[in-house]
């Protein structure tokens, strides 16, 4: 059985570092890449009002990698699709980069307009911003800055703004580094190896996106095992004990190593929920913490014990490593329920 979980994790760490996985993705990475990237100017200083109600200057971007695009709330065309890959790119992207979702109808998108419209797309707050200001100023960063095109035709309110649906991407000193079609996969691909190129890191072998169900479903198995080999160890079944008690430090294992590996490369995911639900979140999340750096040690003193065939001290140790195991598999996923599916 151990031989069989070694063998997975040698395959997971070797998969990490290979780079024709990300290549297997329509990624290509070279530590170069940033350096081929072409300099399509530099935006100037501007100064808009975010979705938060906060003044907003250039500056205050600067030092940061960051992908901007222009849509505005009551569009019947593309810009839900503008939103929705920003959204799912706010995901799949280190924590590192941000997001500037400008309005070309800043008249009707008020702040608290926009505010919705961002809470409606699970921005988040001080990473993705949605600045607003005045008609003329946006205008001018769109054709004079960015150099695409937008006219505002009258009519119908849905249609009545005509304007480019391309992503820009945007490196730390404010230079643009190229431009993306927001509905076409090909590009979108280019935008997210781009993206790392700027922030000289190398693209993780699978979305980032898969790493937090993953980790969920592993900290769901680990639970499993553990109930299934107490159950066995009461019903005085010692293999099939045995067996899940193994299964279940592998499982751990493979879990330790897809959680740092994930957050490696993502950084910490910020909660967002507020009221009741946040204290909550934050003492399941300290506890969760805390007792689980003590399981491995437990669980290989535990396991250790066992194989020494010393069954005693191995019951009494266990009566802790257990329920502190078992919590902490089964807050893991209660913690991953709490960040991604509320």
């Amino acid at each position: 059985m151990m031989r069989c979980f070694e063998k997975l994790l040698f395959l997971f760490v070797l998969a990490a570092m290979s780079p024709q996985s990300a290549r297997a993705q329509g990624i290509e990475y070279s530590g170069l890449d940033s350096l081929r990237l072409a300099d399509l100017g530099v935006i100037p200083d501007f100064e808009l009002t975010e979705s938060s109600g906060m003044s907003v200057k250039s500056s205050d971007i600067r030092g940061s990698v960051w992908l901007a695009d222009f849509i505005f709330t009551r569009c019947a065309g593309p810009c839900p699709i503008l939103s929705r890959q920003m959204a799912r790119l706010q995901k799949e992207l280190p924590r590192a980069v941000r997001f500037v979702t400008f309005s070309v109808d800043p008249e009707w998108d008020t702040p608290q307009v926009l505010a919705e419209y961002a809470r409606g797309y699970g921005a988040e707050p001080g990473r993705w911003l949605f600045l607003t200001g005045r008609k003329a100023e946006i205008y001018h960063l769109v054709t004079g800055s960015f150099h695409l095109t937008v006219e505002d035709t009258g009519g119908d309110p849905g249609s009545a703004i005509l304007h480019d649906t391309r992503f820009m991407l945007v490196d730390a000193a404010g230079h643009i580094r190229g431009y993306y079609d927001g509905n076409d996969a090909e590009a979108q691909a280019r935008l997210r190896a781009d993206t790392y190129a700027l922030l000289g890191r190398k693209p993780p072998f699978l979305p980032l996106t898969v790493f937090p169900p993953l980790n969920a479903c592993l900290n769901a198995a680990s639970a499993v095992l553990l109930i299934a080999g107490f159950a066995f160890i009461r019903w005085k079944r010692v293999m099939p004990h045995r067996c899940c008690m193994t299964a279940a430090f592998g499982v751990s294992i493979t879990f330790l190593i897809s959680y740092l590996y994930y957050h490696s490369h993502h950084g910490a995911t910020q909660f967002q929920g507020t009221g009741w639900i946040r204290p909550v979140y934050f003492t399941i999340l300290v506890s969760h913490t805390v007792l689980a750096a003590t399981v491995p040690v437990l669980a290989l003193v535990t396991l250790y014990r066992a194989t020494r065939k010393e069954f005693g001290r191995h019951a009494r140790i266990a009566r802790w490593t257990l329920p502190i195991w078992l919590y902490v598999s089964v807050t893991g996923v209660v913690i991953y329920w709490m960040l991604y599916c509320r």
